[in-house]
């Protein structure tokens, strides 16, 4: 993994050089050439900033303090956070300090900040003014009251003491001048010296004959930490061995290690979301926009064209791949799909996987067919969910109360399987998935809210792609299990189960059309969780009911009747004399989709109703 991430980062031509790294700088302080302040300026980008790891902060006062200058506490160049750079805190509604201690190791922190920007003004003219500014009392305490009049706005002009503050000088932020380079890698030469030694260890991330970095750099872009995530650590004497200290265990040079965080970094700042995991995906070489098929598999679905375009452009590029018609950059490409998540201060690799493009761009089209599913009107294909709309759709959605990591618990194990899924035709859907959709679905079913989706003339976006979702995955389920079901009806399923499920459905729909008023209204509440489980005995009675219900269609609406009639019949006919008295879970997965896919089948208009099943 290390490898490919330091290929991309050079790829990409991301800053690989120790010391330097990019930063979201949140606002910049105007500086004079005479040293005044003159204003706040909102900036909220990213800038090249100086950098340094958390030993090398650890070691800072040491050796400023060495070299007879006053440092309790290490402190970022050029840039930090408005409460190092002027001394602001985090205030309660009555003006008190929330935290005093942290309050006054920030003070001690703006010591050396101030300090560090004293030393490089002293080679670098162009830092004079800021040093300047920084020292001086009275202009530091009268931009502060300005920078805490900022923090009682609204919105995005709010300014909060942890936003990163920097300078902006000459008509320009401070960090985009080079002048500060040269002082700031000897600073660091000098201030924290690697070891002398050569070709002690063979790299882990480039094969070459290296000295180690102890430590390594940490990802600042995987979130749940203000401190970042190291990918490579090791801190405890349990994790070495054979008396090898620290990044001795798996060795990586300085210039590496920066290299795999300024790229994971920069993958991450485009992740996607799959549960509590961050989901990365990146190829061994530029790859055009139309051909990378990664956001596709995540981009939820405004509509069936967007989706059913991103089916075919997979389908197109896959044939070129095959036949040799693909541009030749795409012609042995591969790709690389890490999927990562915090876990106290560490990288959590969840899951790695590494193949050909064209092994991916098939594992997204058959994805794709395999979750695709008939749309509640029966017309056309429904639009395909995105893979962290499919996960969250397998328990029923989430309540304002809940929080959401403890909304997740129940189905946080099945995030990887479902993610390996995706990219492996060959694996299975996991069963803890088909169990928890099972359970949602039929809650939804027994509360009103499925068939209340379904029926709503003003469609519930929300509640139809949960449905959809539920039902394309139900289907993906047994077409990995080695099983044959379409996307639309399929009248000659080898279910019985399948078949029982268009039964409910036909029959419900009989009482529902023959009834007067709503008598009857809530058949499928009422019955569908039995049904699902004992058909033979709920469908049964159902059957003999619906006979009564029948002659009085026949008065009222004999076309529909007959059409009614017509169904019945066919059901019946792959069902034969007996239903099945018990239904397993994944029996009820068939039932539920032959519901579905009759209900859909219903509803076409006659000259629109398909000649057939659409097998996947």
């Amino acid at each position: 993994m290390l490898t490919p991430l330091v290929e991309y980062a050079r790829q990409k031509g991301l800053g690989t050089e120790p010391g330097f790294t990019q930063k979201e700088i949140r606002w910049l302080v105007g500086v004079s050439a005479g040293g005044q302040f003159t204003e706040l300026i909102p900036l909220g980008q990213a800038r090249p900033a100086p950098d340094l790891s958390q030993p090398e902060m650890i070691a800072m006062p040491g050796y400023l303090r060495a070299q007879g200058y006053p440092a309790e506490q290490a402190a970022h160049f050029l840039a930090d956070t408005c409460a190092v750079v002027f001394g602001m805190a985090e205030r309660d509604r009555e003006g008190n300090i929330k935290n005093p201690k942290e309050h006054a190791k920030n003070l001690q922190k703006q010591q050396t900040f101030r300090l560090l920007v004293e030393l490089a003004a002293k080679e670098v003219p162009l830092l004079s003014p800021i040093a300047q500014a920084l020292s001086d009392p009275a202009q530091m305490a009268g931009f502060a009251k300005k920078l805490e009049a900022q923090t009682q706005q609204k919105g995005s002009d709010k300014l909060k003491p942890t936003d990163k503050i920097s300078f902006f000088v000459q008509e320009k932020c401070v960090l985009d001048f080079p002048d500060w380079h040269d002082w700031w890698r000897q600073f660091r030469a000098q201030a924290f010296p690697t070891s002398s030694a050569s070709g002690r260890m063979r790299s882990f991330a480039t094969g070459k004959l290296v000295s180690p970095a102890s430590t390594h750099p940490k990802v600042t872009k995987l979130g749940g930490g203000a401190f970042g995530h190291a990918l490579v650590t090791y801190d405890k004497e349990a994790f070495e061995s054979y008396g090898l200290s620290q990044g001795e265990n798996a060795a990586v040079e300085e210039e590496a290690a920066t290299a795999y965080r300024a790229g994971l970094d920069a993958l991450l700042e485009g992740a996607q979301t799959l549960g509590e995991m961050k989901v990365v995906v990146w190829y061994d070489r530029a790859i055009p926009e139309e051909d990378d098929f990664f956001r596709d598999l995540f981009a939820p679905s405004s509509g069936e064209v967007e989706e059913l375009q991103a089916l075919e452009r997979a389908r197109k590029v896959l044939q070129a791949l095959k036949t040799g018609e693909a541009p030749p950059s795409l012609q042995g490409a591969r790709f690389f799909a890490a999927a990562l998540s915090p876990a106290s201060g560490r990288v959590m690799v969840r899951d790695w996987q590494t193949g050909s493009l064209e092994e991916f761009i098939n594992a997204v089209k058959t994805w794709f067919e395999h979750l695709a599913i008939v749309r509640k009107s029966g017309d056309r294909a429904a639009g395909l969910p995105g893979l962290n709309r499919l996960f969250l759709s397998l328990q029923r959605p989430k309540t304002p109360e809940q929080n959401f990591d403890d909304y997740l618990k129940p189905i946080k194990t099945l995030q990887v399987p479902l993610w390996r899924a995706a990219l492996n035709p060959s694996l299975p859907i996991p069963y803890g998935a088909l169990a928890r959709i099972m359970e949602s679905h039929i809650a939804e079913v027994m509360t009103g809210a499925f068939s209340e989706a379904l029926s709503a003339q003003k469609a519930d976006a929300a509640a139809l792609g949960r449905i959809y979702a539920r039902m394309g995955l139900l289907k993906a389920y047994h077409i990995r299990k080695g099983g044959t079901i379409g996307m639309a009806l399929d009248p000659n399923h080898p279910s019985p189960a399948y078949h029982c499920g268009r039964l409910m459905c036909l029959l419900a729909q009989i009482q529902e059309a023959s009834a007067e008023s709503d008598i009857n209204a809530g058949v499928v509440q009422r019955y569908y969780g039995a049904a699902s489980s004992t058909p033979a005995m709920v469908l049964s009675r159902l059957t003999r009911l619906s006979q009564h219900h029948l002659s009085k269609l026949v008065k009222d609406s004999p076309g529909l009747a007959y059409w009614f009639h017509t169904q019945l019949a066919e059901v019946w006919k792959v069902l034969g004399p007996t239903l099945p008295r018990t239904l397993s879970l994944e029996e009820q997965s068939l039932f539920a989709l032959g519901y579905y896919q009759q209900l859909a089948a219903s509803r076409v208009k006659k000259d629109d109703k398909p000649s057939g099943p659409e097998t996947a």
